[in-house]
């Protein structure tokens, strides 16, 4: 059976719990949702600069011993001004890479803190197969002991039967502290205190052809690279104006102008500006399709190593199943005097270290599972 389904706790936290809780607190995941969110506010600017654009004057001027009250209203409209609609294009792609990033990184931190969760539980399974350990060595060392005193055994197989069970104190000591570690490391990233964990199985690997957030992220910065490179051709070209006037005391009439601007900011920086974002077209072009490479081969290596894992965890599980019967056997015919306790010695040995094995490959196994699922782009 996998350590995560071999302790039994009260009420604790559970892995949903911790990862909920992870992508709520993560100053990553804060910090970019608060980035989205402001990018979001700046696209809204963006879109209303291009609509009915009001303004009121009110002066009075005094001349030649008069005085005359000039006050008017006027509305612009931006809607013959093509690089204004694509700039509000531009913000509104990146508001939505910024969405994008801010999902990509609280994903990232809910399965960081997955990670911690396993780990957790790890050294908890650790800690109870030392004290399994611990248990073992001192049994072995009081029926040693006995054999001893009784003649039967050397005062050597006395000496590795109490280095055995130091030993074995001293991991049961460590592992305690590992522990506390590890629920510390938890309780950092959660930002809260953590006291027991709730069981967790060993989540599955998926076989669904996902895909990272991270390459939406990509391919959105391919879109605003296009909306850029398009932005900087139109300022090339003339912009238009509509504009209507009318004073306070003839509301019902209105002056309309129509303007045309062909502005240049010296002989070369415009082109060079479109030419400069093509180039950035193409670079965040060449970009995406190296993630997407990069990813699929990610994707590929990441369900390989779980898979693996997995079966080396199933390995080690058999391994200590049967070390531990080794065990079992030895310490009877220990107890008729068929075996010397330093056979039993060397069977301890085995069994702690198939132990410790299994609880190390379960961990791996678990975690390499999490990082093909972060990889694909699995939700929780």
């Amino acid at each position: 059976m996998s350590f995560f389904l071999s302790i039994s706790l009260a009420r604790a936290l559970t892995l949903d719990e911790a990862v909920l809780r992870a992508a709520e607190v993560d100053p990553n995941a804060v910090v970019a949702e608060l980035t989205w969110r402001q990018a979001r506010l700046d696209a809204t600017e963006a879109w209303a600069g291009l609509g009915v654009t009001p303004s009121v004057s009110a002066s009075r001027r005094f001349a030649a011993g008069t005085v005359a009250d000039v006050n008017s209203v006027s509305l612009g409209i931006g809607v013959l001004d093509p690089p204004a609609w694509l700039g509000a294009a531009r913000e509104s792609a990146q508001a939505r890479g910024a969405r994008q990033v801010s999902d990509a990184t609280s994903l990232d931190a809910q399965y960081a803190a997955a990670t911690l969760f396993y780990e957790a539980l790890a050294a908890e399974a650790a800690l109870a197969a030392a004290k399994e350990g611990e248990r073992v060595a001192q049994a072995t060392a009081e029926a040693t002991a006995a054999r001893v005193a009784a003649g039967l055994e050397s005062e050597l197989a006395g000496r590795s039967a109490r280095l055995g069970l130091l030993q074995a104190q001293a991991d049961t000591a460590q592992a305690e502290a590992d522990v506390a570690i590890s629920r510390a490391r938890l309780g950092r990233a959660l930002q809260q205190d953590i006291d027991a964990l709730t069981p967790a199985a060993a989540l599955p690997v998926t076989d669904e052809a996902g895909r990272s957030p991270w390459l939406d992220v990509a391919a959105t910065e391919l879109d605003v690279a296009k909306l850029e490179h398009a932005e900087a051709i139109a300022a090339l070209f003339p912009t238009g104006s509509i504009r209507a006037d009318s004073s306070f005391a003839t509301l019902n009439e209105w002056a309309l102008t129509l303007g045309m601007t062909w502005q240049f900011d010296g002989v070369i920086g415009p082109f060079a500006r479109a030419r400069s974002a093509a180039i950035e077209q193409e670079i965040a072009t060449v970009e995406l399709d190296a993630a997407e490479r990069d990813y699929v081969l990610l994707a590929r290596i990441a369900a390989e190593q779980a898979r693996a894992a997995r079966r080396v965890a199933e390995a080690a599980r058999a391994r200590e199943e049967l070390a531990n019967e080794s065990l079992g056997v030895g310490q009877a015919r220990l107890s008729v005097g068929l075996a010397s306790s330093l056979e039993v010695l060397r069977l301890q040995d085995e069994a702690a270290n198939a132990r410790a094995d299994r609880v190390r490959s379960e961990l791996a196994e678990a975690t390499a599972t999490l990082d093909a699922r972060r990889v694909a782009g699995t939700r929780w």
